[in-house]
């Protein structure tokens, strides 16, 4: 949807956290979430890795990412998802009932 690419574009002024995420976009499961440690997705994405924790810094104040668990990064679904009704909730309730320190008690 442009109106929101358009957010989007407003909030990213880090060139850092642009990269990140349209990379990360281009690697989520159907879950939306990206599995690995930040030394082996930035190598996987060819970026060095301070380049990787100032942009999944950006993107986690904007609450764009929330690291799910130890290995895993995950999207926000009203951002980006690729997926049908029925999985879009199971994503959604996944993002909804985490915090980026993990599963919610």
């Amino acid at each position: 949807d442009t109106a929101q690419a358009e957010f989007v574009h407003r909030q990213l002024t880090d060139k850092s956290a642009a990269l990140i995420l349209l990379k990360l976009m281009q690697q989520v499961n159907s879950y939306n979430i990206v599995k690995g440690n930040p030394q082996g997705i930035s190598k996987h994405f060819g970026i060095v890795i301070r380049d990787f924790h100032t942009g999944i810094r950006s993107l986690k104040k904007l609450d764009f990412v929330r690291k799910y668990t130890k290995y895993e990064y995950m999207l926000n679904p009203e951002l980006s998802f690729n997926g049908d009704d029925r999985q879009y909730f199971i994503v959604k309730h996944m993002w909804d009932t985490q915090t980026s320190r993990g599963l919610r008690k």
